[in-house]
């Protein structure tokens, strides 16, 4: 498969949009392609390794990127989505990491990847993946529930059919209907209007041994409330709206555990546009978790493109920072994902706010704003002001950035009442830090 590198840069103007929290539609598209660029440098890397393993370890991958070229030629835009799926990316490190020594039988991730991509294409090839959550999963398409297939065993793709070595037969819908829901097949399915699929088959985005998936009233569920979200991000949120609809991929439905009411959401380094999420309570929670998340992806995806902060040394240990929204300490790069992402959260609630006509919710939506803007001001003057200042200049200026658009946000009035309640609230949670951290 030839792979046709760019070089990616964020001009002076994107760069300080971006370090105040913003930045649009069109640094998010920027950012969005390259990460795809970043996905076909994993693949050359990939390639590389496996060169300099020779032998069989190169004629196997050679073998796979045969079939992502073939799959590209035949249909350059679906082959593409599979690439840029978000769950693809932890794919293709762990393929990568795989060749860093000796490789075993066993089917390398990638194997999935160029699988996805052929029935994608509707290209035939012949290919053995491992089986994994509800049987064989191709990221970025579906999945074809195997209960025969234990995970890890075989799994092989002749042509348009998947075979097990029980002798279980399962075939394929074809590209025009891999959208479609029939027995035997798991399609992804679409959860908003701007093209983002709900990814409830894949175990790798799921962090679940054995994805649930989503009945049919579960899925209207998600989708109006989606929905919803996206509505009000359109109507109150515009940047923000635009963000998500320039980023946003892949939604995954997390489980909670039994007694468990807290939200949850996450985003990772190498699964750009996805999110992890428990379903939020109502579109107005859906909307603010969307908006933390996509700050989330972007400022990952700003670090895979310039370094904002200098590695520790090889000896060193990973200093651990107070962090006003979690109650585990966390590393410098953690704080400062926590501060970039409550930036937006805070600016989220003072919108709100102003536009809440009911005086109870108006005053909580106060309270928010009030509490984030304050804490993440704090992390980010801590940032600046850290003895142990691992800042690169270019860090330094983002950072920097962030701050003034906080002081900027601090500006804002709000009622006495809200800042007090914030404050409070504030004082509480450094109270319960404080008690953990005794020795």
């Amino acid at each position: 498969m030839p792979v046709t590198l760019r070089a990616y840069r964020l001009s002076g103007p994107v760069f300080q949009a971006l370090a105040q929290g913003g930045g649009g539609a069109p640094a998010v598209g920027l950012l969005s392609d390259a990460e795809y660029g970043r996905r076909l440098l994993l693949l050359r890397a990939v390639l590389d390794r496996a060169r300099e393993h020779g032998g069989a370890t190169e004629t196997r991958v050679r073998r796979l990127f045969d079939v992502l070229a073939r799959a590209r030629r035949a249909a350059p835009a679906a082959t593409r989505r599979v690439l840029a799926h978000p769950s693809v990316g932890p794919r293709l490190v762990i393929t990568w990491r795989a060749l860093d020594g000796p490789v075993g039988a066993e089917p390398l991730p990638l194997a999935s990847v160029a699988a996805a991509a052929a029935v994608a294409a509707g290209v035939r090839a012949s290919l053995t993946l491992s089986a994994a959550g509800p049987g064989a999963v191709l990221p970025g398409v579906g999945a074809v529930p195997l209960p025969g297939a234990a995970p890890n065993t075989v799994v092989r793709l002749r042509g348009g059919l998947l075979e097990c070595d029980d002798g279980t037969r399962a075939p394929l819908p074809p590209p025009a209907r891999l959208g479609r829901e029939h027995p035997g097949w798991w399609p992804l399915r679409a959860v908003t209007d701007g093209g983002a699929v709900l990814d409830d088959a894949d175990a790798v985005t799921t962090a679940q041994a054995a994805p649930a998936r989503l009945t049919g009233a579960e899925l209207r569920s998600w989708r109006a409330e989606a929905g919803a979200a996206l509505r009000l991000l359109r109507a109150r949120h515009a940047e923000y709206a635009g963000e998500v609809a320039a980023g946003l991929r892949a939604l995954t439905p997390v489980t909670r555990d039994d007694g468990d009411t807290a939200h949850h959401s996450g985003s990772s380094a190498e699964m750009f546009g996805g999110v992890a999420l428990s379903r939020p309570a109502g579109p107005r929670a859906f909307a603010e978790t969307l908006v933390h998340e996509m700050q989330h992806s972007k400022l990952l995806a700003v670090t895979h493109l310039v370094d904002l902060l200098a590695p520790i040394g090889p000896m060193d240990e990973e200093p651990l920072h107070y962090a006003p929204w979690r109650e585990d300490p966390r590393p410098l790069p953690g704080l400062l994902h926590g501060t970039y992402a409550f930036l937006a959260v805070a600016r989220f609630w003072a919108v709100e706010a102003a536009a809440e006509s009911d005086p109870l919710e108006r005053h909580r939506a106060q309270v928010r704003c009030a509490r984030w803007r304050a804490a993440a001001a704090g992390t980010a003057g801590a940032i600046l002001a850290g003895s142990d200042d691992r800042l690169t200049p270019a860090g330094r200026r983002f950072v920097t950035g962030t701050a003034r658009a906080l002081a900027r946000l601090g500006e804002q009035p709000l009622p006495a009442s809200a800042v007090r309640e914030a404050d409070r609230q504030a004082e509480e949670h450094r109270g319960r830090w404080s008690e953990r951290s005794q020795p």
